[in-house]
């Protein structure tokens, strides 16, 4: 995978102000020990078949998900979210959109490691993989051989996969994705969007009853 500019970009992509980091941390201050599972309208745009998705279209409920593979929180979430796949991945759409913050060195080529996965059909495979051991390639000085390591598990064709991860169409997505984020008023991750409106549940009984309330 290339080597150059992949840190210029992650600064470049999500301008990290801090009035805004203050307020994202506020909310999630808010939700996680107040209990409070508010939910606001949210402007995030319509599923796209360009969205990387799990489960059926035109299911009763969606739930959007803006992330960034290097965040902590993300990382805590990534474990409800996996067992909401499983639990309902027959009813619900799950939609991941990238969301990479700049103060995140890796966080960028992470998600173009994931989306490189994408066109073998592993992209959640990979998800996984980079929130499970998230530790190991944050904190790494380069973490590209970790990330091929994690491709060859995952039995994916190394040289698609690289060629994919440096393609500039792979770049173009990540950050067409962060741009629409802040577009519709993304300020922090995880940001979840249930039905058009933007919520983050403290639990995954908490997300739970939110599904089974739309479900009805």
């Amino acid at each position: 995978m290339s080597t150059h500019r992949d840190r210029d970009v992650v600064s470049g992509i999500i301008p990290w102000v801090g009035a805004t980091a203050l307020i994202g941390l506020a909310v999630i201050a808010l939700y996680l020990f107040t209990g409070a599972a508010a939910t606001r309208p949210s402007t995030a745009a319509p599923v796209a078949a360009s969205d990387i998705t799990f489960g059926p279209a035109g299911t009763r409920v969606t739930v959007i998900e803006y992330s960034d593979f290097q965040c902590p929180f993300c990382a805590e979430y990534a474990t409800w979210m996996r067992q909401l796949r499983e639990k309902y991945g027959d009813r619900v759409q799950f939609v991941f959109r990238n969301f990479p913050l700049a103060k995140h060195r890796w966080a960028t080529l992470a998600a173009r490691v994931a989306y490189a996965a994408s066109f073998q059909g592993r992209f959640w495979e990979m998800h996984d993989l980079l929130y499970q051991r998230q530790d190991e390639w944050a904190n790494s000085a380069d973490p590209r051989p970790l990330f091929e390591s994690y491709a060859r598990s995952l039995g994916l064709d190394m040289q698609r996969f690289r060629d994919d991860a440096d393609a500039q169409s792979t770049l173009e997505f990540v950050r067409r994705q962060a741009a629409e984020g802040q577009t519709a008023g993304v300020t922090h991750t995880p940001w979840f969007v249930v039905n058009g409106e933007s919520v983050l549940p403290r639990s995954l009984e908490q997300f739970e009853r939110l599904i089974e309330e739309r479900l009805r």
